[in-house]
């Protein structure tokens, strides 16, 4: 999936025509530097409505209700970087010979539509509000099986998963070491949690409560009883450095 038809998609759901959706972009890419453009207006929604960061119930109504998600989240995974990570776990996965894969924090649910497509039983899981909306009509619209979690509480899962994938949440949620310990109970005997994230340096949507874990991450993984058994670099340099930590328990 490139840019172009990331656009399109949203045109497609939002009944409304390319072309407006496209100047709105290049407007956007003109104003804004960086990886992903779209995530500037994610930024300024969220500074504007001071959102209570040590409030589950806030936090979680931010993103049922942010329009700028589906497009930030679309621009993302039209990008070389994204499309490398996803086909990482695709491979990994293959290797291990697993067969259940769970996309906790699911978005636009293009990891979970990417293992249907390679055979894997894919479920995507998420809020539910307008993104999680633009994601289940994607699964539909792209004729590919899929099952969907609506994350209500801290707590969502109830089956156990070959492999898990966790992009970019844990800076997200008000408890990070509540979250992950959900996650490694439910992964099966042998399964992998695959992880990526950034506590700093990043922008305004990760809690600040949560930047303590930028330098001890690793450390805050091992307590939780898990294991490292891999950490690949992904993209960018120092600071701006991206990495995939493949867990077990």
């Amino acid at each position: 999936m490139n840019i172009d038809e990331a656009l399109r998609e949203i045109a497609k759901y939002q009944n409304i025509e390319f072309k407006e959706i496209l100047n709105k972009y290049n407007t956007i890419s003109k104003k804004y530097p960086g990886y992903v453009k779209w995530s500037n207006l994610s930024a300024s929604e969220w500074d504007m409505m001071n959102i209570k960061q040590d409030d589950v119930k806030s936090v979680m109504e931010f993103y049922k209700k942010t329009p700028n998600y589906i497009f930030e989240l679309m621009e993302y995974h039209s990008t070389e970087a994204k499309q490398r990570l996803s086909n990482t776990i695709i491979d990994v996965c293959r290797e291990n010979n697993f067969g259940r894969i769970l996309d906790f924090g699911a978005g636009v649910c293009q990891d979970s539509i990417n293992a249907a497509r390679n055979n894997f039983d894919a479920t995507a899981a998420d809020i539910p509000g307008k993104t999680f909306d633009f994601g289940k009509w994607r699964i539909k619209s792209k004729n590919v099986k899929v099952k969907t979690i609506d994350i209500m509480n801290e707590e969502p899962l109830v089956e156990n998963y070959d492999a898990i994938t966790c992009f970019e949440v844990l800076q997200h949620v008000v408890s990070p070491e509540k979250t992950l310990a959900h996650l490694r109970d439910h992964l099966k005997p042998g399964g992998i949690l695959f992880i990526t994230t950034r506590f700093k340096n990043n922008y305004s949507l990760a809690l600040k409560h949560n930047e303590c874990l930028e330098n001890t991450f690793e450390e805050f993984v091992q307590k939780n009883d898990l294991i490292i058994k891999g950490k690949k670099h992904m993209w960018g340099e120092k600071e701006r450095a991206k990495f995939l930590y493949l867990l077990r328990k």
